[in-house]
């Protein structure tokens, strides 16, 4: 009866954790595309100067190197909790298996996300932030609009790397 009281409240404390990441990266781009918004607001009565595009320019770069940081520091405790699961001797084999699957899955999405950020940027693109979750994908890209054919090329990847399917991929702007 214990290891599965145990078994539950690994998966509770999972999705919980899954739960807040989901927040804290909806709260991060809610923020940052708010900021942005007022920006360009802000700057809509007037003619930007060199210096006003350069510090939205500065703006977004914090924005994507913000959103690396705290994405890295979110996984590093999720692999640190499903490390302790599967090094701790009171660990049922249910919960020590789920937490070997769970923490391959967060390693592949970690490099999946890594490799679509790298090549949207080797098409040109100023930077991009990729999300894993599950069976979808989110992917914030540094720019002010998207044509058709980029949006298609930013997909094409998005799809190669993961084998989603298009209506699970959200592309969005972050400037």
């Amino acid at each position: 009866m214990e290891t599965r009281n145990g078994s539950k409240r690994f998966v509770f404390v999972l999705i919980a954790a899954l739960i807040l990441l989901a927040g804290a990266v909806w709260l991060n781009i809610k923020f940052n595309s708010d900021t942005a918004a007022n920006a360009v607001n802000a700057g809509a009565t007037q003619q930007p100067d060199n210096e006003s595009k350069e510090t939205m320019v500065n703006m977004f770069d914090d924005y994507f190197n913000s959103f690396r940081t705290q994405r890295s520091e979110v996984r590093a405790q999720e692999i640190d909790y499903l490390r302790s699961i599967i090094n701790s001797d009171n660990s049922d084999d249910e919960s020590l298996e789920d937490a070997q699957k769970r923490l391959l899955q967060l390693v592949s999405n970690m490099e999946k996300e890594f490799t679509i950020e790298s090549r949207i940027r080797s098409k040109g693109f100023l930077d991009a932030a990729a999300t894993l979750q599950g069976d979808s994908a989110t992917v914030v890209i540094n720019g002010e609009t998207l044509s058709d054919e980029e949006v298609a090329r930013i997909l094409d990847i998005i799809i190669t790397e993961t084998g989603l399917p298009a209506s699970k991929i959200k592309i969005s702007l972050g400037s």
